[in-house]
Order: structure tokens, then C-alpha cells, then sequence
């Protein structure tokens, strides 16, 4: 990597030292092995047992429900661990707003494993089963997210946008109990069922489509620095994936909003009718 000198007048050598040696780092592979055997786990055995012994009306679902809802068992508690450690991230790693570009953290590491050790078993699942369960925009959206994040992992380049992107995790849970209220035969008139509604729809709002202009904001605030020119190909993959996930994300939230209406308007006639 050529740096000139009239370049490294403006950036710190702690920089320049980063750059040239962004090297792959297989420390935290084993973790993704780990977090893929727990969720394989999870999906196969663990999942199914409780439900069927918490859940009344588990034993009376179909094969192909009782795969989803067993994935869906495993996308919570992914995303909600996820979530939270971001969040915790975002409050009190200093670091990783002022480093955005190329940045080491363990803990951010520790949850990039985790998450993709996750999207690798779900994405494993849902292949074996594509006939009863497969959805190409989920599984875009999974392969999609493994390549950026492995590069992140591995690399330690894009970590502050790593992280901003996993906080949209934090309204998949609620996208899960909708589903699950709904396999139950919950009304969708039912108290439950709208609160839920509403809040998946406002937290989805607001994690994944408020979040995209902060998100391209900061990435404008790099790429006009010094060192987002020896950033290299990882410009690319950060703009790219980026753009392919935020075209997932307006098309999962237009359907939110068209089933959001299609609910709230029987409750609002039923209360005015």
C-alpha cells in the first residue's frame, strides 16, 4: 500500500500503522463455531422441548411451524443479546465513535461472533428446509450481513458501522411474537396483538429508517477524510452491503405498515361502528 508523504501530513501514524497492517485475524473463528453448535442446539433440541412443555397449543402446530417457530426462538435471543450489547457499546466505547474506520474491540468482536455464528445456523436451516420455510429476502439478508461482518471480524476495519447496523436487531423480537400471536390464532383485533403491532412497526421505524440517514451521514463524515482513500476495497463493501440492507429493510417496513392498517382499521370501526 502506497502512502505518500504529502498524505501522512494528515493522518496520525497510529493510522498509518493501522492501515498497513490490517492483516486477517482468526483469533474469534472459534467463537462463530461456538455460537453456530449453541444455536444448532437451540433449534434442535433445546427450542422444541420447553415449547412443548410452556406452550399448550405447541404439539398441535404444523412440521413446518414448528421449524419456524423454533428459528424464531433463536432469532430473539440472538437479536436481544445483540441489541443490548450494542447499545451498551454505542454509550460507553469512546473509541469506536472516534475510531470509526479501523478500530479493535473484544467485546465487538465477542458480538460480531456471536451474531454470525447465528445468521450461519439460521442460514443452514433455512436451506435444509427451503421447501416448508425458505424466503430469499431473508436469506439475502443473512448471506449479505455474514460478508460484512466477517470482514469486520476478522479484519478490524468498519467497526463503528458494524455496530450502528446490529442495533436495528432491537426490533426483531417484536417481529417475532407478532408472528408468534398469530400462529397461536391470536385476533388480530386482540389487545395483544395491536399493542404488539404498533410497537414492531414504531421500533422498526425507528431502528432501521430513522437510523439510515444518521447511518450515510457518518459515512459521509469518513469519506472525506484523509484515510477513507486507503481504506481500500472494504469502501466498497461497507456502501454496497449497506445499500442492499437498507432495500431490505424499506420493503420489510412497507409490509409492516400495510399490516399495521389492515389491523387498525377493524378496531377503529369496532370502536366507532
Amino acid at each position: 500500500m502506497n502512502i505518500t508523504t504529502t498524505t501522512t501530513q494528515y493522518i496520525s501514524s497510529t493510522d498509518l500503522e493501522q492501515i498497513v497492517n490490517v492483516k486477517f485475524d482468526a483469533t474469534f473463528l472459534p467463537v462463530v463455531a461456538t455460537s453456530f453448535i449453541l444455536f444448532i442446539i437451540l433449534y434442535k433440541f433445546i427450542n422444541p422441548f420447553l415449547s412443548n412443555i410452556l406452550i399448550e397449543n405447541y404439539k398441535h402446530l404444523t412440521i413446518a411451524q414448528k421449524i419456524e417457530w423454533s428459528t424464531r426462538i433463536n432469532s430473539s435471543i440472538n437479536s436481544f443479546t445483540v441489541g443490548i450489547i450494542c447499545v451498551y457499546m454505542m454509550i460507553v466505547d469512546r473509541g469506536l465513535d472516534e475510531n470509526p474506520l479501523v478500530y479493535k474491540s473484544y467485546l465487538l468482536k465477542t458480538n460480531l461472533s456471536f451474531v454470525i455464528g447465528y445468521l450461519l445456523s439460521d442460514s443452514v436451516i433455512v436451506i435444509i428446509h427451503y421447501k416448508k420455510i425458505g424466503d430469499l429476502f431473508t436469506m439475502s439478508h443473512h448471506l449479505v450481513s455474514m460478508y460484512a461482518f466477517i470482514y469486520v471480524l476478522t479484519l478490524n476495519v468498519m467497526p463503528y458501522f458494524a455496530n450502528f447496523r446490529l442495533l436495528a436487531e432491537l426490533s426483531t423480537p417484536l417481529v417475532n411474537i407478532r408472528w408468534f400471536l398469530d400462529t397461536l390464532k391470536f385476533p388480530k383485533t386482540s389487545k395483544a396483538f395491536v399493542l404488539n403491532g404498533v410497537l414492531m412497526t414504531l421500533i422498526f421505524f425507528f431502528v432501521r429508517i430513522v437510523a439510515m440517514p444518521i447511518y450515510w451521514w457518518k459515512v459521509y463524515t469518513v469519506a472525506i477524510t484523509p484515510l477513507w482513500s486507503h481504506m481500500g476495497h472494504f469502501r466498497y463493501v461497507l456502501i454496497n452491503v449497506c445499500i442492499v440492507l437498507d432495500i431490505i429493510n424499506l420493503y420489510w417496513f412497507s409490509k409492516m405498515v400495510q399490516g399495521c392498517l389492515r389491523i387498525l382499521k377493524p378496531v377503529h370501526r369496532t370502536k366507532h361502528g
